[in-house]
């Protein structure tokens, strides 16, 4: 009960006294004679302050304290043992048994009073947190739950989209086999064709990063570690984004010096977290313009000295991301300006960062505009005697 001051001393004089000048400072004032009935009167009022006799017949002002420290419901009073003992072992002892002040018997009403207004604050600050505490944990449990419905949501939406975005393609496909069954197609309506299957392909890869992204805000995919050598990891990448490289007039290069040390990862999430920022890289870059995939072992520095990474690097000629947007580019909910209708959702760089963080490393962005753009992705490189151990179960987790 906030205002609230409990007595408990033996001495019917001295609660009298405290009463009345507590009374006039504005408090409310309990009284309990004895330990026993201390201990019953504060757990049903629940007192900001105790005013505790260290002295009393039958259970002392030690006993009572602690017991009144055991009990949950008087976490937040403040008690002050009350003692004619001064001796300093005196104090530590009763502070030793839970009181959270000591004062001296006889005392002078001002210093009383001091004692009991700085105990009283702290009681309202520990019922402030507290409330504070329990309302953060209700946002905290309604955020769970807003994440969980986001999550069933988009799940239930993007299967809602596939299915008929198959049905489109299914009837596309019958659609352009009856034209050339009845010898009608053209170039214009081969063309049409064409570009009616890059709009379902287009608008397929969108719903799969809508779903992708949920996922690894959810930590829904655990990662298939396996020891994988970086070499063949860059040239699989490249090789699945050389053919619309080469048809755009850009030239695609793949540095790897021979000495990289095998990494721990998943091949296939990686690949995925590659392969994004080569088709960035090959959409945003002009034609006769140069991507370049390459790889690095660095060592580390400062709070890193004493550990190897690989740092993967996928560089462009494009036209660079505005100083500006460089903090932003792998917020899912902020597009560059420059690059809006390209980037579609905006989910590829968030779900390439996330990738990496799940692999325990860093994605980061360098550009100059009129220049280019490098995405660094710095991966930590094991020890070797670790290959001589079968990969086991990785707790963190990213998007398939």
């Amino acid at each position: 009960m906030p205002k609230t001051v409990l007595i408990v001393d033996d001495e019917a004089t001295l609660r009298l006294v405290f009463r009345k000048v507590l009374t006039q400072a504005g408090y409310t004032v309990l009284e309990a004679a004895d330990g026993e009935t201390g201990l019953r009167r504060a757990d049903e009022v629940l007192p900001g302050v105790v005013l505790l006799d260290w002295m009393m017949p039958d259970l002392d002002g030690l006993e009572v304290c602690q017991r009144m420290r055991a009990n949950p419901k008087l976490s937040e009073s403040q008690i002050i043992m009350l003692s004619a003992r001064s001796e300093l072992d005196d104090r530590v002892h009763g502070l030793d048994a839970g009181a959270d002040d000591y004062l001296v018997k006889p005392c002078e009403t001002k210093e009383l009073l001091a004692h009991v207004r700085s105990a009283m604050r702290i009681h309202e600050l520990k019922h402030q947190l507290r409330e504070q505490a329990t309302q953060l944990q209700e946002s905290v449990a309604k955020l769970e739950e807003l994440a969980h419905q986001r999550e069933e949501f988009t799940a239930v939406l993007v299967h809602d989209i596939r299915s008929p975005l198959a049905t489109l393609y299914g009837a596309l496909e019958l659609t352009e086999l009856r034209a050339e069954e009845l010898g009608i197609v053209d170039d214009n309506l081969r063309n049409l064709f064409q570009h009616g299957y890059r709009t379902l392909d287009h608008i397929t890869k969108l719903v799969n990063e809508v779903l992708d992204f949920a996922k690894a805000e959810a930590g829904g995919a655990t990662l298939e570690l396996e020891w994988t050598p970086v070499t063949e990891l860059l040239q699989e990448a490249a090789a699945q984004i050389s053919l619309t490289a080469e048809r755009k007039g850009l030239t695609l290069r793949v540095v790897c010096p021979p000495d990289l040390p095998d990494l721990l990862l998943d091949r296939g999430k990686m690949l995925r977290a590659i392969g994004n920022l080569l088709s960035n890289a090959v959409k945003f870059t002009p034609v006769g313009g140069v991507v370049t995939l390459r790889a690095e072992h660095l060592a580390g520095t400062g709070l890193d000295a004493g550990k190897t990474f690989v740092a993967i690097h996928v560089e462009d000629t494009g036209p660079g991301i505005p100083a500006k947007d460089l903090p932003y580019v792998f917020n899912p909910y902020y597009q560059a300006r420059q690059r809006t209708r390209q980037l579609g959702t905006g989910l590829g760089l968030a779900i390439v960062q996330r990738i990496t963080a799940a692999h325990g490393g860093q994605a980061t962005v360098q550009s100059t505009e009129g220049v280019g753009t490098a995405f660094t992705l710095k991966l930590p490189a094991m020890v070797c005697d670790l290959r001589d151990q079968p990969p086991a179960g990785h707790a963190n987790t990213a998007t398939d």
